[in-house]
């Protein structure tokens, strides 16, 4: 598989669930320590990073959290755009105050569901 940069991920994560269909999503601590899921709450929620593998049920999560990596665009987003995520955890672009930015798009997108390269950096806040 070709890589679309260097990434640091979060050791001893596991999936909450079958996250085998979501590569490439935005994903947040679930309730059982040590484990994540898919960020499908408000995008003021606070996230941990970006899936990176597809892990069934208390398989391994290949988090990022630092770096570039891969994200699952939601629809039209513009390079260089700040991006947060929706309810389904792909990222979209935001100018909305209180939404957290979870990276900055280093390619742009014209379709839900295009795989895009990602510069990972957490804000709470959109900065103009």
């Amino acid at each position: 598989m070709a890589t679309f940069g260097r990434y640091e991920t979060i050791p001893g994560l596991v999936a909450t669930g079958d996250l085998s269909s979501s590569q490439y999503l935005v994903v947040k601590a679930a309730s059982t320590a040590g484990a994540v899921k898919v960020a499908t709450t408000a995008a003021t929620d606070a996230v941990l990073g970006v899936l990176q593998n597809d892990p069934a049920s208390g398989e391994a999560a290949e988090v990022a959290f630092s770096g570039i990596c891969k994200v699952k665009a939601a629809a039209s987003v513009t390079f260089g755009a700040p991006v947060t995520f929706n309810s389904t955890g792909y990222v979209k672009i935001t100018t909305t105050d209180g939404d957290r930015i979870v990276g900055i798009a280093l390619e742009a997108s014209d379709t839900a569901g295009d795989i895009i390269r990602l510069v990972l950096g957490f804000y709470d806040r959109y900065v103009a």
